[in-house]
């Protein structure tokens, strides 16, 4: 372990053995999320943890729009899209949400609008809360910690960005604008706040030009 990083321990209950964790996640609680839960499952990995909580912020407030508004004449598309939802909760180990979403698919599976619309809008607005608590949390992370400095933008990373936008490959997406994101620039016109924007908009073509220009 990297001498500057201190470890301490971290619990998500009384009855849970203490877990190593190192310092981006001392004394942090985050309603929701069993942390010592989640960095055992990643092996104790922390930057793998932090990452697909990063992801989780980006990827899930997509659906959580459709799945606050949806109708019942919705309810195939909303299957898929709780679906997707139980994934992402329980990959973070926001396990309360992963069982309300597991349910809401069976409701759905067997077109039950009467349970999905009692309890529909309590999970909505546990995951929106849960998605606002890490987004405040990963700013707070990113003030802590102190990026390497470049210039500017890799071309190499755009160019792999690009490619990636193209094809509509979400993962390849993600390892890239983590990859831009850990550093900080001494020129880039604004370019990676941009990105993160609109790439959580999902303004995929706007992105290909954008880079083209850059790049060429």
């Amino acid at each position: 372990m990297n001498d500057s990083i201190k470890s301490t321990n971290i619990t998500s209950g009384a009855s849970e053995q203490p877990v190593e964790a190192v310092s981006l996640l001392q004394g942090e609680t985050i309603p929701g999320l069993d942390l010592a839960k989640g960095f055992k499952r990643f092996g104790g990995d922390e930057s793998a943890y932090v990452h697909i909580m990063r992801t989780f912020t980006l990827n899930t407030r997509k659906l959580l729009d459709f799945i606050e508004s949806v109708g019942k004449d919705d309810i195939e598309e909303y299957e898929i899209k709780v679906h997707s939802m139980r994934g992402s909760c329980g990959s973070i180990c926001a396990s309360e949400l992963a069982d309300m979403a597991t349910e809401l698919e069976k409701a759905a599976k067997d077109r039950d609008w009467d349970y999905i619309s009692t309890h529909n809008k309590p999970f909505a607005d546990g995951v929106r809360n849960l998605i606002n608590d890490l987004e405040d949390f990963l700013v707070s992370l990113d003030s802590r910690i102190q990026k390497q400095t470049k210039e500017k933008p890799d071309t190499e990373a755009l160019e792999r960005l690009q490619i990636a936008c193209t094809n509509y490959d979400m993962d390849g997406v993600d390892a890239v604008m983590e990859e831009l994101s850990a550093y900080s620039y001494e020129s880039d016109d604004g370019l990676i706040d941009w990105l993160h924007e609109n790439i959580e908009m999902m303004n995929f073509p706007e992105v290909v030009e954008k880079l083209s220009d850059i790049i060429t």
